[in-house]
């Protein structure tokens, strides 16, 4: 493929994979519009997919973002392609062992959340009660992180409610404490 006059290297198409999937596309693009985005998909991405089902595109996976790309075009992509049809499931248990590779050697760990769910998808598309249960694993860590998350947001809006601003950011940007917000602090990092 051509980009321009140039040569589309590994990474330029791991990058358009990576770039359509998490900026073009919406959470509600992912899964609740699966079938309008067939034609797009598959005129974009089929001759990728043919070349990843031959195993031409394995190279891929040597990095966290190469191995999700790859992931992405055989697991999802597969299902976009060839809706309907064996070839939908062709490449589930390549994308299955590409996952369970990646949590082995924790390139998953260097994704985000969105990055991430993508990247245990194909677990959940196993036919294997064993793989089942690493999916289940692996989005139990997901749904923990995202409660940890959740806490600190909590936390934080509790602070502007209680005060309308971040005590600890007085000292460096030169605001006076209340004695409400001294005891805050003074009791916060006890």
């Amino acid at each position: 493929m051509t980009k321009g006059r140039e040569t589309m290297t590994d990474r330029d198409h791991q990058d358009e994979v990576l770039d359509f999937w998490f900026r073009e596309l919406t959470p509600q693009d992912w899964f609740e519009a699966a079938e309008r985005l067939d034609p797009l998909v598959t005129e974009r991405f089929r001759e990728l997919h043919a070349q990843a089902s031959r195993g031409a595109l394995d190279g891929w996976a040597e990095t966290p973002r190469g191995r999700l790309a790859l992931i992405l075009v055989l697991d999802q992509f597969s299902r976009h392609i060839h809706r309907g049809s064996a070839g939908a499931f062709a490449s589930d248990e390549k994308a299955q062992r590409l996952a369970i590779d990646g949590i082995a050697s924790k390139m998953d760990e260097v994704l985000c959340f969105s990055q991430r769910q993508f990247f245990y998808m194909p677990l959940m598309h196993a036919e294997d009660p064993a793989v089942q249960a690493i999916s289940v694993e692996r989005f139990e860590a997901l749904r923990d992180f995202a409660e940890e998350l959740l806490g600190f947001a909590t936390g934080h809006s509790a602070e502007i409610a209680r005060f309308g601003r971040f005590p600890a950011r007085n000292s460096a940007l030169g605001r006076k404490s209340t004695p409400a917000e001294a005891n805050y602090l003074a009791n916060r990092s006890a």
